[in-house]
């Protein structure tokens, strides 16, 4: 499972508990700076994190966009993991 993870300079620690806590093989970064939007997500994304506090507001319409559109499921998370905790121990 291919993870997308929108949002942040740098990862820590995501990598980390995605794959131990949802399965996730390997997590694709887009920082939330990007000025050119992309076209479409990667292949094979089955799940988007997106760091609302660190991403500019049109990137972040544009892939609930693309996501809607490839029938992903998409996390939203104000500031950072230890929401990704409270995610994986309700669901």
């Amino acid at each position: 499972m291919r993870c997308l993870v929108v949002g942040t300079d740098r990862l820590g620690a995501a990598p980390t508990i995605l794959r131990q806590k949802f399965g996730v093989r390997e997590v694709v970064h887009w920082d939330g700076r990007r000025k050119k939007l992309p076209e479409s997500l990667p292949k094979g994304t089955c799940l988007v994190v997106v760091y609302t506090g660190f991403v500019c507001h049109a990137l972040m319409h544009r892939v609930r966009e693309l996501a809607r559109k490839a029938g992903v499921k998409v996390v939203w998370l104000k500031r950072g993991l230890s929401e990704l905790e409270v995610l994986s121990s309700a669901g």
